[in-house]
This record gives C-alpha cells, structure tokens and sequence, in this order.
C-alpha cells in the first residue's frame, strides 16, 4: 500500500466513523461534511488512479449490504381488476393460500388492495342483519358487504411500498397499518411484486459465513485498522466478536454495527481494550 493509498485509508476510516455517529445522534452533520471534503480534497490528488468498483447485484447468494424489498419480494403476483367478481376473488385467495391481492388497473397500477376482511364484511352484515338497525351499520361497511365486485369490494387507496426499501421499514409499515401484506410498486406506480411478511424473515435465513464475512467486512470498513483485532464467530446467526480493540468507545462502535447487519439475531461480545480488561462491555450480549 502506498502512502496516499494508506492516507486515504484513514480518511475514509473517519467519514464511516462520523457518518455512524451521525445517524445515531452521536455526532454533527458538520462532522460528516468535513471528513467528505478532506476525502474529496485527497482523490483530487490522483482520482484518475482507479476507477469506481461496480456496485453488487441485489438478490443475489453471498450479497452484503443492506437488503431490500426487492430482494425477498415475490414477484409472481396474484391480482384481481376492478371488474373481478366476489366469487373469483375468493376463489383465488383459497387456491393461492392468500389473506390478500391487489386490484390492478389497465395500466398495472395498484387501484386498492382485497382483503378477506374485506370479503367477510358480507357474512357479518348477514348474521346481524337481524338483530342490528342499519343505521348503526358504518357506510363503509354497508357498501363492502353489497359489493359484488373488487370495485366496491376493495379498501382503497392501497399501501405500497418500493422495491428500494429497507425490510425494517416494510416491517414497520406493515405494523402501523395492520396488514401482513404490501404491494410493491415502481416509480410510476406500477406493481413489480408484493411483499409478506415471511418473505421479510428471509434475512434471517442467511448462511453463517455471509454473515460472517459481512460483519468483518463493516468492522474493517469502520472500526478496524488491522482485520486481525477482532475474530468473528457466527452460529445460527448469533455472532461472537472476540479480540482486543483501542477504546471502549471502539467497542461499543463494533457491537452497534454487528447488530445492525441483516440476518444477525444477536451478538456476544468478548472483546476487551488495553487497560480495561474488566470493562462491563466484556461478556455483554444483545438483540439484533
């Protein structure tokens, strides 16, 4: 490694270091801004030297980086038109064990969303349709339960989700709105695939070694000067750092970033910092 090339490392050490900080409250977005123009300032040097590496194709086995929605979505949807009948759409979520589909326009946007809820807004007002006036029936209701298309059968507008979506904001959407399922759509709106909730577990079913090779690839990235400091253990996606850092802070930073990569259910730690041997960290275990 040449002198600029050890330089640069050190840089880039700094902005991981602050733009980390940053995003958890650490830090100042000044802190991130000044270590990108000392970065920019040092490639104006020789930017010519390499070009930029191809970034890694989503989805694919042995990947890094965070997942998206549109590496678990699945793609081949099954959907419904407005003109749908109530039969067919039941039909559809019995054959396909499905809680939803999406009705989809002539164009292939997402009109609104099928539900079995939806469905059995019928078989409710049927079994209280003598014991409730119809006044005390919601409008909404009333209407779902004549509907005998996906036209007035749907709840609309629906709750999509792009394909460039981290899976914690689908799980999050998905939890604020009450539903297991999310259409996935494109920039014009059009559907690409549709997203469940197993599909989000998925993550979960990363090998070990990806996820070992991920965890001490960040850690290189950010924390470490020397892959050798730390040595990475996964089993069944827990994952054990072991080895001597500088600070405490340093190893706070290691087991923050560990958490954070996909498919990690937990982290140990025993990992220590010279003069610290006793340090409450040493031992310290948590959640993904």
């Amino acid at each position: 490694m040449t002198r600029r090339d050890e330089h640069l490392d050190v840089l880039v050490r700094h902005l991981g270091a602050a733009y980390y900080q940053a995003l958890h409250g650490d830090g100042s977005v000044a802190d991130v801004t000044k270590a990108l123009e000392k970065v920019a300032e040092a490639e104006g040097d020789g930017a010519q030297e390499t070009a930029p590496a191809a970034p890694a194709a989503p989805g694919k086995p042995g990947r890094t980086g965070r997942w998206r929605v549109g590496d678990v979505m699945t793609t081949k949807v099954v959907s419904v038109t407005r003109h749908s009948d109530y039969h067919d759409i039941a039909r559809l979520l019995h054959e396909h064990h499905l809680t939803a589909v999406p009705v989809i326009t002539p164009e292939g946007r997402v009109a609104g969303v099928v539900s079995e809820a939806d469905l059995l807004r019928k078989q409710e007002l049927h079994e209280s349709g003598d014991r409730e006036p119809s006044w005390l029936l919601r409008p909404t209701d009333r209407t779902k339960a004549d509907a005998k298309t996906a036209e007035g059968l749907m709840t609309a507008p629906a709750v999509t989700i792009g394909p460039d979506a981290l899976l914690g904001t689908a799980a999050r959407l998905m939890s604020a709105r009450h539903v297991k399922r999310l259409p996935v759509v494109a920039e014009d709106g059009k559907l690409v695939g549709i997203v469940s909730r197993t599909d989000l577990l998925r993550v979960f079913l990363r090998p070990d070694a990806d996820i070992e090779a991920e965890v001490l690839a960040v850690l290189t990235d950010i924390v470490l000067a020397d892959p050798a400091q730390v040595q990475v253990s996964v089993h069944n996606g827990s994952v054990t750092l072991a080895g001597r850092l500088d600070t405490e802070e340093q190893i706070a930073s290691a087991l923050r970033l560990t958490g954070a990569v996909d498919g990690v259910v937990g982290v140990r730690s025993k990992l220590h910092a010279p003069r610290s041997e006793n340090w409450p960290g040493a031992g310290y275990h948590i959640p993904a």
